[in-house]
Formats: C-alpha cells, sequence, structure tokens
C-alpha cells in the first residue's frame, strides 16, 4: 500500500510538472520601422474594404493595426508551448504552457510580461486599497479621487453642485448590504434611499438578491471624505431591480420598461442602468446587430419615451468589445441618451468596453469614463477593484445629476449637446471613444454656467493643434510650470516632462493613432486626448 502512494504521489507530480495552463504573452512596443512601413501601406494590413471603412470614418492607422513580427511568434512556439491565439491589437499571443515554458518565454529580451489566464486560489478575495493621488480640492475624495477628477465633477462640487434634490433611478440586479453596512450610512441617515422596488419577484424587497447595483450606487451616493465620495453624494435614490440574474430572457425587459415607467410617474431626474440585451436564453429569439437601431427593442423604445419626458438616462455600453458580439447592446443605441463607454484613468481605451455605431450609424458611445481599475464597494462593505462600463456609467449619471441640480430648466437634448461637444475629440470622433471623455466643468461653462475656479489651474484647457503633426502646446494652463505624460492607447507612457503653457511638447517621433495628455500640478490633473497624424 505504501509503495503504491508513493507512485500515486510520483505519477501526480510528473501530470503537474508537464501540466499545460493558459497564459497572455504580452510583447515589447512593436518595432518603429516595421510600424511606419504598414501605417503608410495599410494595404500590407487591411483589406480595401476596411480601408474604405477607416477613412470614411476618421479612424487614423496606428500601431494596433500592425500584424506581430511572425519571428517572434515562432520564437514562443520553439519553447513547445502553443500558441492558440494572437491580437496584434493587445500586442499579445495566447499560449498554452508548462511552467517552464512559461519561463522560457518570460527570459525572452521581447516579451514584456506572461500573464496568467488560469483561475487561482485568490480569484475571489477582496483587492487592498492602494493609496491615490492627494490633491488641494475642497473635498478630500480618497479612493474615489481619479474618477471624479478626470471628468471634472469636482468642479460642479466646487460650485456647491453635489446633486442636492435631485432623484437618480438605479436598475440594475441588486442592493445587498445597502440597507445594512455602514458604508452607506450616511445616504440611508438622511433618507437618501426614498423607495424601492423589485420587478422580478414583485415585492420591495431589494436588498436579497445580488450585490451588482451595491457597486454601482456607491459610485454615486457614498459620502465619507477623506475616504470616498461619490459623484452625487446628495442626490436621493430610488432602487429597482429589473435584471434576474439566473436567466437571460425578455422577461428582463419587460422588467425595465415598468422600472422606467415607475420612475417617470413619480418625477425621477436621473436614470442610471447598468444592464443591456443582445442575447436570450433558448427559446426566445435574440437581437441581431441590425435591431440596433434605437427603434427595434423594447428597452431602447422605452428609453427614448423617457428622455422625452425630461428624465436624462445615462446607459453603459456594455462589455462586449473582446468578444465576436464586439458592438453596443440594448438600450444603448436609444435616441436622446447618454451612451457612457469606458476608458483607463490615463484616458486611453480599454478593450472590454463596446464600440458602435448603432446600427443606423449614429455615434456611440456618446462619451466614455474611467471603467477600468475602479474603486467600489460591495455587499460587505468591503472595497474593490472592478472593471467595466457598468461603472463608467454611474459615474457619468451622477454627475449629470449634479449638472440638472445646476440647470433644472435646461432641456435633455441640451444636456446631452453639452456633454458631446465639450468631450475630449468631439471634432474627431471614433468607434471607441465617441465624443471622448467628459468634462463636466466645460459642459456647465457650455450651458451658461460662469467660469470662475480658484481652485486648479486649469481653465478652458486645449490641446493645439488638435489633430498634430509635429509639435503641441497646451492652451489654457497658467504659465506656471507642471508636469505631464503622454500615454498610448495600451496605458503605456510613451514620453513624461515638465512644461508650461508657453512651450510646445514634440510628438514628431509617435506614429499616427489616438494619445491621451495627463497634465499634474499641485491642485490636480486633468487628461485629454489628441490624433496624431
Amino acid at each position: 500500500m505504501k509503495k503504491a502512494t508513493i507512485i500515486l504521489i510520483l505519477v501526480l507530480y510528473i501530470s503537474s510538472s508537464f501540466a499545460q495552463d493558459l497564459y497572455s504573452v504580452e510583447f515589447n512596443e512593436k518595432e518603429a520601422n516595421r510600424v511606419s512601413i504598414y501605417v503608410v501601406n495599410p494595404g500590407l494590413m487591411l483589406t480595401q474594404r476596411s480601408i474604405d471603412r477607416r477613412n470614411r470614418l476618421n479612424i487614423p492607422f496606428d500601431a494596433i493595426d500592425v500584424p506581430i513580427d511572425a519571428d517572434l511568434i515562432k520564437q514562443c512556439e520553439e519553447t513547445g508551448a502553443t500558441v492558440v491565439r494572437k491580437s496584434k491589437w493587445l500586442n499579445s499571443i495566447f499560449v498554452e504552457a508548462t511552467q517552464q515554458q512559461k519561463d522560457d518565454i518570460l527570459a525572452l529580451s521581447f516579451v514584456k510580461n506572461v500573464v496568467p489566464l488560469f483561475y487561482s486560489s485568490n480569484k475571489k478575495g477582496k483587492t487592498k486599497v492602494s493609496k491615490v493621488l492627494s490633491t488641494n480640492s475642497d473635498t478630500d475624495y480618497g479612493s474615489s479621487d481619479l474618477f471624479v477628477k478626470q471628468i471634472n465633477t469636482d468642479y460642479l462640487h466646487n460650485k456647491s453642485f453635489y446633486g442636492d434634490g435631485i432623484q437618480i433611478a438605479v436598475l440594475d440586479a441588486g442592493f445587498t448590504g445597502v440597507n445594512t453596512v455602514e458604508t452607506f450610512s450616511e445616504t440611508r441617515n438622511r433618507n437618501g434611499i426614498i423607495g424601492s422596488y423589485n420587478f422580478v419577484d414583485n415585492k420591495e424587497d431589494v436588498y436579497n438578491s445580488d450585490d451588482h447595483g451595491t457597486m454601482v450606487l456607491s459610485t454615486m451616493c457614498v459620502d465619507k471624505p477623506g475616504t470616498y465620495v461619490g459623484t452625487s453624494p446628495k442626490a436621493d435614490f430610488w432602487l429597482f431591480i429589473t435584471e434576474d440574474v439566473k436567466s437571460e430572457t425578455p422577461y428582463e425587459e419587460f422588467n425595465w420598461v415598468a422600472a422606467i415607467e415607475f420612475a417617470d410617474s413619480v418625477g425621477v431626474d436621473v436614470l442610471n442602468t447598468s444592464l443591456g440585451y443582445n442575447q436570450f436564453d433558448s427559446p426566445y429569439i435574440s437581437y441581431t446587430k441590425g435591431d440596433l437601431d434605437g427603434k427595434t427593442s423594447l428597452v431602447s423604445r422605452a428609453a427614448k419615451i423617457g428622455s422625452d419626458r425630461g428624465i436624462i438616462l445615462a446607459v453603459s455600453a456594455g462589455n462586449e468589445g473582446n468578444n465576436s458580439w464586439g458592438t453596443i447592446t440594448c438600450p444603448a443605441d436609444a435616441f436622446n441618451i447618454i451612451t457612457v463607454g469606458a476608458c483607463n484613468s490615463s484616458g486611453a481605451e480599454v478593450g472590454f468596453s463596446s464600440f458602435g455605431p448603432s446600427a443606423d450609424g449614429r455615434i456611440k458611445p456618446d462619451v466614455v469614463a474611467m471603467g477600468q481599475g475602479i474603486w467600489v464597494y460591495d455587499e460587505d462593505g468591503a472595497i474593490r477593484s472592478v472593471n467595466g462600463t457598468s461603472f463608467s456609467s454611474p459615474i457619468t449619471a451622477g454627475s449629470l445629476a449634479c449638472l440638472r441640480q445646476a440647470f433644472p430648466d435646461a432641456s435633455v437634448s441640451n444636456i446631452i449637446t453639452a456633454l458631446q461637444e465639450t468631450a475630449s475629440i468631439a471634432n474627431n470622433t471614433n468607434d471607441k471613444f465617441g465624443y471622448g471623455i467628459a468634462n463636466f466643468k466645460d459642459a456647465y461653462v457650455k450651458l451658461g454656467g460662469t467660469l470662475s475656479d480658484s481652485h486648479s489651474s486649469f481653465s478652458n484647457v486645449k490641446i493645439i493643434p488638435n489633430p498634430v503633426k509635429n509639435k503641441i502646446r497646451i492652451s489654457g494652463v497658467n504659465n506656471l510650470r507642471y508636469s505631464y505624460k503622454i500615454v498610448d492607447v495600451q496605458g503605456r507612457i510613451v514620453k513624461n516632462g515638465i512644461t508650461n503653457s508657453t512651450e510646445k511638447i514634440d510628438v514628431s517621433f509617435l506614429v499616427p493613432g489616438l494619445y491621451s495628455i495627463v497634465i499634474l500640478d499641485e491642485k490636480g490633473l486633468i487628461s485629454l486626448s489628441f490624433v496624431k497624424q
């Protein structure tokens, strides 16, 4: 028996040693000369139909389009690993490899990192909070600092617009813990939860199903200066469950329509929905991409009607960008709403964010906000880092509540137009960013607000010229010196330094494409996007 046990242990050890797991192999930046050849000659990497589409939509060719050098892939294969997929956009390959093969790949000079894609023992563990940038704003935002300030919602807060008197409806899957954990005590103590209903189970209790809505709500309502302050910490909230997490059927659309109609009936000002529909469980008929015309799905038609009635809707674009569906889901295709995509903390693209346009050619998403590495609170009152347009949308919805407080008589259309026209790439829209990163300070001015800001050096900040070939200048910053960093769409810092508004920054060495410049002084930061021609 003892001998058999030893043999079994040996077999298990050998099997473990040769077991292959799934990894993402991230390469260093693509070689500059190779990139230049492909960008100048796009026919080497794209069909004419694809090139025509890119030209028609004014989306420049850049390094992301360039195929990975086949020799680099071959060297990875020579370790014995099996390449199962390659992604020129992510500049990565995905391999099945043993631990030794993984180590051999990591040792290659052109490999930046090897990331495991299989489950680990701490897969569901809570994330420890890390220290974030400290600034001199009136409010100490703590862990929400980056996502509040990236879209300049702190400017509205500094003008005392925190969402007071504004009602926000949140349509989601559940709000476990909101009624008990200390995190939401300030909201509860001021009676900030003014109503709730579970449309799935036809009852008022919304606190015993799921915590997705809990995390969504936290980005807006939490009010703990020094620790975490949401985008609308003084607003009032209606909590509605419309999503049945056990299935995906048209019944959820029915619930959604009932909820927005109820929201309209009680006078809700702003509505957030971090939900989307495209494929239903059998035997129900699913939507197709051709149905994303704002006129076909029940939820999209209801969204338009709600908007026509004065509700400002923020809708998540969806997290389909990296899979076969790719594009937005319903009701993100609706007319006269704000469809919100995701970027990272530097204002660069993130792959999971759904792209547009809608089936009838309208620009979607409308704006983007931070949706990667967002700190939120869960049902246990623990803070954790999450990704998704599920969170960029409520960040925007809370900010819209502050804007509605500032302009109670502005039409929904005017608010949407102001947000679109003041976003970061409003003059160079694309399918991933729409009009760009939202800017609630400039939208406030666009709607007629008085610009008076003693809290930051950044006032009407612009990149000149944009698009650019050689050098840019940052207009609207005072002449005090400030630091900056330029980030590409993969989140890599390609240049940094110190400058002021009279100096020009050389960007001639960059390959054509979309970039973000993050500007930082002692009072805050701002992220702007520009196109390198």
